[in-house]
C-alpha cells in the first residue's frame, strides 16, 4: 500500500525527476517482493517442526 501511495505523490515524483522516482519506485518493489519471499531463520525454526 505504501509503495502505490508514493506512486501517487506528485511532489515526489517532481522533486526526484521522473526517471529517478521511476527506477525508485521499482527498486523498493523489487525489494519488497525479496523481502516477503524470504523465510527467516525465526520462521525456519518455530514452524518447520510442526510440519
Amino acid at each position: 500500500e505504501a509503495l502505490d501511495e508514493l506512486e501517487r505523490d506528485e511532489l515526489v515524483r517532481e522533486t526526484l525527476g521522473p526517471h529517478v522516482f521511476e527506477r525508485f519506485v521499482e527498486a523498493k518493489r523489487q525489494e519488497w517482493d525479496e523481502y516477503r519471499t524470504r523465510i527467516s531463520s525465526w520462521e525456519i525454526d518455530r514452524y518447520l517442526e510442526i510440519f
